[in-house]
């Protein structure tokens, strides 16, 4: 056999031609379009041709994905060394007996737990359409002000139903399930009186008609359920790369009428917390993905451009290497992100247990109040805001703000029939020369 013009020619090719350098480098990380034009490529063969040839190869080797779209097509993706060692980093730092989970569920660590919950949840209402403003919906949440509106009343929906996740940790996936997280969303809303706008790309944009998607739910569902429960896959494709996937399938079929932006998340962090990766489930990836969107981000980690993703989608067709890359890339951007925010948090915590050293009766609390306070001499504390972030009740919370007030860190006014807490000013130097001391 090898002397046949076909292994003479397959043979140069991988010799002298520099295919087999290209599959080295295919096989490493994702090679964009233009990577690969800039790579030696073989002479007897258009760039056309050869790139052709090479996606063959490596879907000879991919994970196939067993949720076709609408049209029937089949998508797979390549586990690159850069995409394995990924996963592998993620699934190390988002178990339940991770040091980074135990920390964010530390009592003092919750308040960067709530704020991420929070953030979260308006990202995904953004990123389904929902209008509502960013500010305003961040001030509901942070308050637990009342919904005024129905689309209010969703966001403060979708934020509760977080808490009922754990009452379903048992239950398989299933379009019930699917339509229950739904209704819990959706429960006392009308949604004739949601107020929509034109959803953000995310990493997947919208590309069918509201009518083709509708035909097709209950089958796209159904797929969903089966790749989430493993009873469809490929048993090499990773659990990691399959909860990343779960949100945006339900954005990028829309198998619910609508607020599946909402639902997909409510789904992916019940799937993190189903294989032991709680820290996963609490990434606010949504957010992260709006801060790449616009260019907000700022991670070394990122490689990808919404530019050079955008122009990567056209000639990738149904490789989805380029998609697990990015969104492996965004989650471990998230995972830094958090440990430098817990980070963060500490030092200032040790700064403040040294500036009040000879009062040892203020709480962590009460610190992380006094934090802000010394950051931002313009920041307002109300009780609602103090009770969430804390999650403690509305005493204690009351009792916290008053007893600052009492030792001169804090001065109180009001706001309508709520009180508001505003840092005494000069803080900083009342603090370090010993408050109250004469």
């Amino acid at each position: 056999m090898t002397d046949t013009a076909l292994y003479a020619e397959l043979s140069e090719l991988l010799r002298e031609g520099g295919a087999s350098e290209l599959i080295k480098r295919m096989h490493s990380h994702y090679v964009s379009w233009d990577e690969f034009l800039a790579m030696r490529l073989p002479s007897r063969m258009s760039p056309e041709a050869t790139w052709d040839l090479l996606k063959l190869v490596n879907r000879a080797a991919g994970i196939e994905i067993p949720i076709p779209d609408l049209a029937g097509n089949d998508y797979w993706y390549l586990r690159t060394h850069e995409v394995a060692d990924a996963m592998a980093r993620i699934q190390c730092l988002c178990r339940a007996d991770s040091g980074l989970y135990l920390s964010l569920t530390a009592t003092h660590n919750r308040r960067v737990l709530v704020r991420s919950r929070i953030d979260e949840t308006i990202a995904a209402a953004l990123l389904d359409g929902l209008e509502i403003p960013e500010k305003a919906g961040l001030s509901l949440l942070q308050h637990e002000r009342t919904p005024r509106t129905d689309t209010e009343r969703l966001v403060t929906n979708t934020l509760s139903a977080l808490d009922h996740l754990d009452e379903l940790v048992n239950e398989r996936f299933s379009e019930e399930l699917f339509l229950h997280l739904r209704d819990l969303v959706l429960e006392g809303v009308n949604v004739e009186r949601i107020k929509m706008r034109n959803p953000r790309l995310g990493l997947h944009p919208w590309d069918y008609a509201d009518t083709e998607v509708s035909e097709h739910a209950h089958q796209q569902l159904q797929y969903i359920s089966d790749y989430v429960n493993h009873t469809s896959g490929d048993v090499y494709d990773n659990a990691v790369f399959r909860a990343l996937l779960l949100p945006d399938l339900f954005r990028f079929y829309r198998p619910l009428p609508n607020v599946n932006s909402q639902v997909g998340r409510l789904a992916f962090r019940l799937y993190a917390m189903k294989i032991g990766l709680p820290v996963l489930g609490l990434l606010p990836l949504s957010r992260s993905k709006l801060d790449w969107e616009d260019g907000k981000l700022g991670s070394s980690l990122v490689s990808l451009t919404p530019a050079s993703y955008a122009a990567g989608r056209e000639h990738d067709g149904v490789d989805l290497t380029a998609y697990a890359t990015l969104a492996l890339q965004l989650s471990l951007s998230a995972l830094q992100d958090l440990h430098w925010e817990l980070h963060r948090l500490k030092e200032r915590d040790d700064e403040l247990r040294t500036l009040l050293q000879r009062d040892p009766e203020i709480n962590h609390r009460q610190r992380s109040v006094l934090g802000r306070a010394l950051r931002n001499p313009t920041a307002e504390f109300r009780i609602s805001y103090h009770k969430t972030t804390h999650n403690i009740v509305y005493a204690t919370a009351r009792a916290d703000l008053l007893e600052l007030a009492d030792k001169g860190f804090l001065e109180v006014g009001k706001s309508g029939r709520a009180m508001v807490f505003t840092p005494r000013p000069g803080l900083r130097e009342y603090i370090e020369h010993g408050y109250g001391a004469k």
